[in-house]
């Protein structure tokens, strides 16, 4: 299977404050400001992730609410998540199931922008 090539508008977001700071909206901005600047530098690492991986998924702008009850997970939130986290995924396989007929509820223009968003190959 011949790898498709997604148009993408959204960058990579690196993992520093700055990287991160600036792709967040402003009213979670200063929440994130606010929280690395109160953090030890033993945690830092995880604020920095955890904040990375919000980022990720404003850069994804699904169409649904991501923060969704559990009970209502669909696969769009559930590989967004898995994309923030930075968890392992199996790109030729998403690419597989892009194609089956009954994915097509799948938010793939969210799932291509959080995997840019995460600099993902």
């Amino acid at each position: 299977m011949t790898a498709q090539t997604h148009e993408l508008a959204v960058a990579p977001i690196p993992r520093t404050i700055d990287g991160i700071a600036d792709a967040l909206p402003s009213a979670k901005r200063a929440a994130f400001n606010a929280e690395a600047r109160a953090t030890e530098a033993a945690d830092l690492e995880a604020c920095l992730t955890k904040w990375w991986a919000e980022a990720v998924l404003e850069a994804a702008a699904p169409t649904e609410d991501v923060s969704a009850a559990p009970g209502h997970t669909s696969m769009t939130i559930v590989f967004l998540r898995r994309i923030a986290a930075g968890g392992a995924v199996d790109w030729s396989e998403i690419e597989a199931m892009r194609h089956r007929g009954g994915a097509r509820h799948i938010d793939w223009a969210a799932i291509d922008r959080a995997r840019a968003a995460a600099g993902a190959a």
